[in-house]
């Protein structure tokens, strides 16, 4: 009887633990926090759009894993047709709206630390391929390696920049590339780039309005000609441990450009431990 009552226990937690994944995550729910998010047929900004939804949207979880480490999969049932769609939404445009009671796994990497998205500072190049997927470019400028993805956040797209010496990542960045007819409207783009940087990182304590030449300064309606012209920039900087983050509104050549860097500090505070022990060999 026991040899009998062993297997059939252990096929019972096999069984529930292969479906604790879709059957009990169908009454979980995500709120859409963004103005407007698309849901993608693929975890992949390239594929077809299944729908677009608006600020306050629910969503139904299909599967608490997440693919890709920044896509979940939901179900979608729009108002006007009552047909249901699923498809794949990014984590940073929406909020949970249960209590995670475990911590779901699919490797290692899950318990590292993430210095810049899903990466630590120190990887090599192949690990972040095995994060994000292939680049969608690559670029070697002096002696920074760089690979680049496209993205989009808070419905802004952007090229995303991993950036490597000596295959090691030690910078990283987000290069908006939203377009406006009237430059003014550059002010809402650092106000959503900011609200996701303070959603993740907290408020920034340094905020910058800086002013390298004043001839707009009493005209607010010029102050977008301003940025574009290098008149004026706007920054914010958020400043941890391990990584120094700087929002940044600029322009050149009449264009106004919105940039977010990530500057990794282990690399430097090695070279620095380094030089220290180097220094006291020497006395």
């Amino acid at each position: 009887m026991r040899r009998a009552v062993v297997p059939s226990l252990v096929m019972i937690i096999f069984v529930l633990s292969v479906l604790s994944g879709p059957l009990f995550s169908q009454d979980k729910k995500l709120r859409v926090t963004a103005e407007t998010a698309i849901i993608y047929l693929k975890p992949d900004p390239h594929s077809s759009v299944v729908a677009t939804v608006k600020e306050g949207t629910v969503l139904t979880l299909r599967n608490p894993r997440k693919a890709k480490r920044i896509w979940y999969h939901v179900f979608y049932v729009p108002k006007e047709s009552k047909v249901g769609k699923s498809g794949y939404i990014q984590d940073s445009f929406v909020e949970r709206l249960f209590v995670v009671t475990r911590i779901e796994t699919i490797d290692s990497q899950e318990d590292i630390k993430k210095h810049f998205r899903k990466a630590q500072w120190g990887m090599t190049q192949e690990q972040v391929i095995r994060l994000e997927g292939n680049p969608a470019a690559r670029e070697n400028p002096g002696e920074f390696y760089v690979m680049r993805y496209w993205d989009s956040i808070k419905d802004m797209s952007c090229w995303i920049d991993y950036i490597f010496k000596d295959d090691k990542l030690v910078k990283a960045r987000y290069v908006f590339l939203v377009r406006h007819e009237y430059k003014s409207q550059y002010f809402g783009d650092y106000k959503k780039a900011k609200d996701f940087l303070t959603e993740v990182h907290g408020q920034s304590p340094l905020t910058n309005i800086n002013w390298l030449n004043p001839t707009y300064k009493e005209d607010y309606s010029n102050w977008g000609l301003a940025v574009s012209l290098g008149h004026l920039e706007y920054s914010a900087i958020w400043d941890t441990p391990e990584t120094e983050i700087v929002l940044r509104l600029f322009g050149e050549n009449n264009e106004v450009k919105l940039v977010t860097e990530y500057t990794g500090k282990l690399e430097e505070e090695k070279e620095k431990d380094q030089l220290t022990k180097g220094i006291r060999k020497l006395n």
